[in-house]
């Protein structure tokens, strides 16, 4: 396997396991609130994660800092994804957060991180138009309304998506001295403190917990084993092997997965669309991923 191909499949890997995430936020959130089910997600994958970084945690405080700095917006991203969830839609949801390659484009150019070819930027636009007629093209007057949310909703995931990318962006250098495990496990312990400190804790009522029908429980483990601890182990891994700019591009991807699972789950509209966009948003990242780090910046 060529380097191309091995970044562009950690690319596809990490689409994939992110792409339910707002699908079964949601479902969760129907019967508990957003710090409860925050506060579970992450503690179940901490734990679960645990057993397999024990041995290779820091053992300076100091380096817990520096990790838990640079994880934390990610960790108030957690907070002000699942509340927005409450106001708006999965669909939105993923238009806004499609915007992290652009955000995480602008930054690491004005912060001198990453240099962008105009290779690297075609495949963002790509992708972006791509991302824009899967998600637009099929609404029409009625289903504006329901499709866009409110604009706490919104304002609360556009928020959450510079937090996100934020997070990225700074996570990159950290890598020079802690592994991928490293800092997703301490992400994983962060997110958790954030969300029962915000009032989360209220979830480890043992009368809740036994209130949660199956398909909360189907959807928690999930969120837990396949949205977190797979989605954001590939999140570092793929950071570590290619750049910040590359790995928000997996945003693009999650739509597509994500409108399936809407259109099973939620009942939200699957269009006649999804391959010309779906083609366009891969076509987008595959230029993106494949394009040299070297370039005009």
């Amino acid at each position: 396997m060529t380097p191309y191909q091995k970044k562009i499949l950690l690319v596809v890997a990490t689409a994939l396991a992110g792409g339910g995430i707002p699908v079964f936020s949601k479902l969760l959130l129907r019967e508990i609130g957003p710090t409860e089910f925050m506060t579970l997600r992450f503690f179940g994958a901490w734990l679960l994660f645990l057993p397999f970084v024990i041995k290779a945690l820091p053992r300076k405080i100091s380096d817990w800092l520096k990790i838990s700095l640079v994880v934390m917006p990610a960790a108030i991203n957690m907070i002000l994804f699942a509340r927005g969830l409450f106001f708006t839609t999965a669909t939105m949801a993923a238009l806004i957060y499609s915007f992290s390659p652009i955000a995480a484009a602008i930054m690491v150019y004005f912060i001198g991180q990453e240099k962008l070819n105009w290779r690297k930027i075609i495949g963002i636009l790509i992708g972006f138009i791509g991302m824009l007629i899967l998600i637009i093209a099929p609404l029409n007057y009625q289903s504006l309304a329901d499709f866009v949310g409110t604009a706490k909703g919104n304002g609360l995931m556009l928020l959450g998506m510079m937090l996100m990318t934020i997070f990225t962006v700074a996570s990159k250098p950290l890598q020079q001295k802690f592994s991928p495990a490293v800092i997703t496990s301490i992400l994983f312990l962060n997110c958790f403190i954030v969300n029962t400190i915000a009032g989360g804790y209220t979830i480890f009522n043992p009368g809740l917990l036994l209130k949660l029908s199956a398909t909360a429980w189907l959807s928690v483990t999930f969120l837990i084993i396949i949205n977190s601890v797979i989605f954001f182990y590939l999140y570092q891994l793929t950071l570590k092997y290619t750049s910040a700019v590359t790995v928000s591009m997996t945003s693009y991807i999650t739509p597509i997965i994500t409108f399936v699972w809407a259109a099973i789950l939620l009942g939200e509209r699957l269009n006649s669309v999804l391959i010309i966009a779906g083609g366009l948003t891969l076509n987008g990242a595959y230029l993106t991923t494949t394009a040299k780090n070297h370039g005009t910046k």
